[in-house]
């Protein structure tokens, strides 16, 4: 006779837990990637992105990438500046876009690796 077990509260927990250390890997990847394409004018614009710990606020998981510099929302946004030292405006948006789908396979692909192991 062949017995099932319901594992399901600790499929989601090593999910959960999965997917946090990919999301945080994920916002380091994206921070790096910002502040690579952030104008330069002293370089203080790129030193200032940054990635906050892995938050939870009820079933929502996430990371936030961002700048907190006083003008970083206006270099940002204005496509007329000239940045002749390098980089560019969308700064953040861009590389967002751009790597949106590789994040989300890479979380993919943690969980399922981790319930591969379980």
């Amino acid at each position: 006779m062949a017995e099932l077990i319901w594992r399901g509260n600790k499929a989601l927990s090593v999910t959960k837990k999965a997917a946090t250390r990919a999301l945080g890997v994920c916002g380091s990847d994206l921070q790096r990637k910002s502040a690579e394409q952030a104008p330069i004018e002293t370089g203080d614009l790129r030193a200032n992105c940054s990635v906050s710990p892995v938050q939870q606020e009820g079933e929502k998981v996430y990371v936030t990438v961002g700048y907190n510099l006083v003008y970083a929302r206006v270099q940002h946004e204005r496509l007329d500046f000239n940045h002749p030292r390098g980089g560019k405006a969308k700064f953040l948006e861009d590389p967002y876009k751009e790597n949106i789908a590789r994040y989300e396979t890479t979380i993919g692909t943690a969980i399922k690796q981790t319930l591969a192991k379980e």
